[in-house]
């Protein structure tokens, strides 16, 4: 039987706060094949590289092609991504964002084989402890809301999407459990081999390397999921 040498890239999404990092950490260790690609927002952000400091499409357009560029690294060691955040995130913050890179939204969409979006937690007073040691994160807790929400348009109409609420060990016992069966039912070669070690190979399609690149900007001045799978 020839085996599959398709990416599965798993995207863990919401809005600041929601658990991500740990159910992404979860995962990981949960499964033996998963490959862990970072959030770039935060990595650029503790190396100084902000909004603030760039503008907000510079911003943007540096935490795509970081991003881009951790996933393809990723590749290169196995072929079970476990992402934490997607390329599509920066819409929820710039929406004419793909505009600018001249990059399709549906072909960026079918990178990713399965999306699971956090709840923000609800609580105003538990969010603001929750986000207190964060560096990286400075957003009120209205915003955060807002951003969940679009979080939630660009990403449900992925034919994987899957919406987990609740407590952090909630989301967790739901997201191991979605994606299991997830991967039982499309990629069980991914469910027990240790880093894809089956699969080191890239994808037989040809890909890319590099980002789309298009002109730099000027600066500017300024426990319940909700689920919906097909196929």
């Amino acid at each position: 039987m020839q085996r599959n040498r398709d990416p599965f890239r798993l995207v863990i999404t919401g809005g600041p706060c929601a658990g991500k990092t740990d159910l992404w950490r979860f995962l990981g260790a949960a499964f033996p094949a998963a490959i862990p690609v970072p959030e770039a927002a935060t990595q650029l952000i503790l190396a100084g590289k902000s909004e603030e400091t760039l503008g907000l499409e510079s911003f943007q357009r540096a935490v795509f092609q970081r991003q881009w560029a951790l996933e393809e690294e990723a590749l290169g060691r196995g072929l079970f991504l476990l992402c934490d955040r997607g390329l599509l995130d920066g819409l929820a913050y710039l929406p004419d964002l793909f505009f600018f890179l001249k990059v399709s939204r549906e072909e960026v969409m079918n990178r990713y084989a399965m999306v699971l979006q956090l709840e923000v937690i609800r609580d105003p007073r538990a969010y603001g402890v929750y986000c207190k040691n964060n560096p990286a994160r400075r957003e009120e807790h209205a915003r955060a809301l807002a951003l969940e929400r679009a979080v939630g348009r660009i990403y449900e109409r992925h034919p994987a999407y899957v919406f987990l609420a609740g407590s952090l060990k909630a989301k967790r016992q739901e997201g191991l459990r979605v994606v299991r069966e997830r991967l039982a039912e499309k990629r069980p070669d991914l469910l027990c081999c240790p880093h894809g070690s089956v699969n080191h190979a890239r994808p037989s399609r040809p890909m890319s390397h590099s980002p789309p690149v298009a002109p730099a900007a000027k600066p500017e001045r300024e426990g319940r999921a909700r689920r919906k799978t097909r196929g």
